[in-house]
């Protein structure tokens, strides 16, 4: 039975209060969120925090300031896909593959944007998030298998496309490889996780968490060693392993390792 109407008045005023709340979680909030990031933009590039970049920290303090609106595009990637995708085809497309076609072709593009672009300050965000997309396309594809196989366009389409023998088939070998890849990707999250704590690095007391190690783009090191050529050689060579060791990602500047004439020391100093 059809529970409402085109025709009933209740059925227009819940039509009312759809496009309001489309108006204004869809369409304003990223909006609201691209005003924040562009009022802020100057601020957080140049490391100079005030009140109100402090107050909206969530949308940028886990990107590189190159990437500084990333947020409005993952936002944005969530929203269409997890419900402006049901406007393609809004009577039929339920029972259709065009919309897991462009869902797997928006998620397929995106993980390879967040490879490329690699927007994240810390690679552990990055490697989440692109396991996190990696997942959602393939359950994307292997909606598409099912899809196939339910389909009643000729006879024994699933034997003929896909290889199995029925739906429910397919259904099993989907949910069978959704579990597996589950799985794989919560061994990897506890393998990285496990060798960040067995390592031991320098942490920040407020956080608990490794420090930024961000450079600016005129930058190309975090700290100089300089020493005596006589007697201090040894010395500096073990400190710098050793910064490099209880912080991955520092960039010191060393003789021995960044020059390869003597005489170009001054220059480069």
């Amino acid at each position: 039975d059809v529970l409402c109407s085109a025709d009933d008045d209740e059925y227009r005023s819940l039509d009312r209060y759809f496009w309001a709340f489309f108006v204004l979680w869809p369409v304003l909030v990223p909006l609201a969120f691209l005003a924040l990031l562009l009022w802020i933009r100057n601020d957080v590039r140049a490391q100079r925090v005030g009140p109100v970049a402090l107050a909206c920290r969530f949308l940028w303090r886990d990107y590189d300031p190159r990437f500084l609106f990333w947020e409005v595009v993952d936002l944005s990637r969530k929203l269409f896909l997890a419900s402006l995708v049901l406007f393609i085809d809004s009577e039929h497309g339920s029972g259709k593959m065009l919309r897991l076609v462009v869902a797997t072709v928006v998620s397929a593009l995106y993980l390879a944007a967040l490879a490329l672009a690699r927007p994240f300050k810390r690679s552990d965000d990055l490697h989440l998030a692109c396991i996190a997309n990696l997942l959602l396309t393939c359950w994307f594809v292997l909606g598409v298998t099912i899809q196939l196989c339910e389909s009643t366009a000729y006879e024994d389409m699933c034997s003929t496309l896909v290889g199995l023998e029925s739906a429910r088939r397919a259904s099993d070998l989907v949910v069978a490889l959704a579990a597996a890849m589950l799985a794989l990707s919560l061994l990897l999250v506890l393998f990285k996780t496990a060798s960040a704590v067995s390592v031991p690095t320098i942490r920040l007391a407020s956080t608990g968490r490794p420090p930024i190690l961000e450079l600016p783009r005129e930058c190309h090191f975090h700290a100089f060693i300089s020493h005596a050529w006589g007697t201090g050689q040894d010395q500096t060579h073990a400190i710098v392993r050793q910064m490099q060791l209880l912080l991955p990602g520092v960039k010191v500047w060393l003789d021995v390792d960044n020059l390869d004439d003597v005489g170009k020391l001054e220059e480069s100093v």
